[in-house]
C-alpha cells in the first residue's frame, strides 16, 4: 500500500468524490489507526493495520483520511504519528499560503485587465478609428469633396495622374483650383506621364501649371489616380480600371501611410519641368527637311539609334546632331533639349548638320 508522500491540506467533505457515507466509514477507521499507532509509537503500515483489526478496505480508507488531516508523516517504510495541533498549524499554514497566492494571483489579474482595457484595447480602437473609408459614386459629390478639401488643405497637396487628360475646361478649372492653393502659401505637386511633351494640345497647361508656382514631374508610367491632401486624407479611383465611375475617399494615418509612400516614391523616380527662359536662337540658316525631322523625331523622345533607323542615316551623324543642338539649347540632357523645342517653335533655327 502507498500513501502521499505531500500534503496539500485536508479534502473537504463536501468534495464530489466523498460521499457522507464513506466519509463517515474513513473517519471512524482513521480514529482506530491513529489510536493504535500513537499506542505503538511508529511501525510499517501493515502492522498497524494489523494490530487495529481492519481489514485491507477500512485500513485503505483510515490511511488515506489520516493522510488527508496530516495525522501521519511518512518516512521510509515507516508510518509515524502526527499530533492535532501541529497538524492543525500546518493546515493553516497551508490555507494562508493558498490564500495569499490565491489575492497574488488576484491583484495580478486586477494590473493586467487595466492594462488590457485602459491602454491595449483602446489602442487598438484608435487604430480601427483611424480607418475611414467611404465610397463617392456620384459625379457632383466627388467634384464637392474635392472642392472642399482643396479649401481645407493647410500644408501639401499632392496629385498623380497617369491619363488620360480631361477636356480642356476641365483642365482649366483645375488651374483656377491650383492657382488659388499656391497663392494661399500651400505646397501643389503634380506627377503627369511623359506623353504630354508630345502634344502641343497640353504642352500650354504645362506652362500655365509652372507659372503658377505647381511643382510638375512627368514620369512614364503611373498606375492610378490619386490626390493627398496634407498627407490624413487621400482621393483614389473606386475601381483604377473604370476611375471616371467611382472614387474612394480615405482618411486615417493607418492607410496614408502607405500612400504617401508610394507617392514620394514615384515622385522621386519622375522627371522634374522646370520653368525657364528659353535662349536666344542664333543666327545661322533655317534648318532643312532633314534636320527638322531629326528634330521632331528627338522631340518625340526616339533615341539616337532610332533616329538613324528611320532617317536611313549613320548614328554618329544623328549624335552630332543631337550634340550640336543641346549645347544651342543650354540644355543637359535631351529630355530638356525635348521639351525646350516642345515649349518654343521659334529655337528651331539650328546649326545644319554638316
Amino acid at each position: 500500500m502507498t500513501l502521499r508522500a505531500s500534503r496539500g491540506g485536508p479534502v473537504p467533505p463536501d468534495h464530489p468524490a466523498v460521499s457522507a457515507a464513506h466519509l463517515q466509514r474513513d473517519e471512524a477507521a482513521a480514529l482506530t489507526l491513529y489510536r493504535t499507532l500513537r499506542d505503538m509509537g511508529e511501525g510499517p503500515i501493515e502492522e498497524v493495520a494489523e494490530a487495529a483489526g481492519l481489514d485491507a478496505a477500512e485500513s485503505a480508507g483510515g490511511w488515506r483520511r489520516l493522510d488527508e488531516l496530516g495525522l501521519i508523516r511518512i518516512v521510509g517504510a515507516v508510518v509515524e504519528p502526527v499530533d492535532p495541533d501541529a497538524a492543525m498549524a500546518h493546515a493553516m499554514d497551508t490555507y494562508n499560503e493558498n490564500t495569499a497566492r490565491q489575492l497574488r494571483d488576484a491583484h495580478s489579474l486586477r494590473r493586467v485587465t487595466e492594462s488590457l482595457m485602459t491602454v491595449f484595447r483602446p489602442a487598438v480602437a484608435r487604430d480601427s478609428a483611424d480607418v475611414a473609408v467611404e465610397r463617392l459614386g456620384d459625379r457632383k459629390r466627388r467634384t464637392r469633396t474635392v472642392r472642399d478639401l482643396n479649401a481645407a488643405v493647410l500644408d501639401a497637396c499632392d496629385s498623380m495622374h497617369p491619363g488620360p487628360m480631361p477636356p480642356a475646361e476641365a483642365l482649366e478649372a483645375s488651374l483656377d483650383e491650383d492657382a488659388k492653393l499656391t497663392s494661399r502659401g500651400i505646397r501643389v505637386r503634380v506627377i503627369y506621364p511623359e506623353s504630354l511633351l508630345r502634344s502641343p494640345k497640353y504642352t500650354w497647361y504645362l506652362h500655365r501649371l509652372l507659372d503658377i508656382g505647381v511643382e510638375v514631374r512627368l514620369l512614364e508610367h503611373s498606375p492610378f489616380d490619386i490626390l493627398l491632401f496634407d498627407r490624413h486624407t487621400a482621393c483614389v479611383p473606386g475601381d483604377p480600371e473604370r476611375p471616371g465611375e467611382s472614387m474612394l475617399l480615405i482618411r486615417g494615418s493607418a492607410l496614408l501611410k502607405g500612400y504617401t509612400a508610394l507617392y514620394e516614391d514615384y515622385w522621386l523616380r519622375a522627371s522634374p519641368v522646370v520653368l525657364a527662359a528659353p535662349p536666344a536662337p542664333a543666327e545661322g540658316p533655317e534648318v532643312n527637311d532633314q534636320e527638322r525631322t531629326v528634330i521632331r523625331l528627338m522631340a518625340s523622345g526616339l533615341s539616337d539609334d532610332q533616329i538613324a533607323r528611320k532617317m536611313g542615316v549613320h548614328r554618329r551623324t544623328v549624335q552630332r546632331a543631337v550634340a550640336k543642338l543641346m549645347d544651342r539649347l543650354n540644355a543637359s540632357s535631351r529630355f530638356e533639349a525635348g521639351l525646350k523645342l516642345a515649349r518654343d517653335p521659334a529655337l528651331m533655327k539650328v546649326y545644319p548638320l554638316n
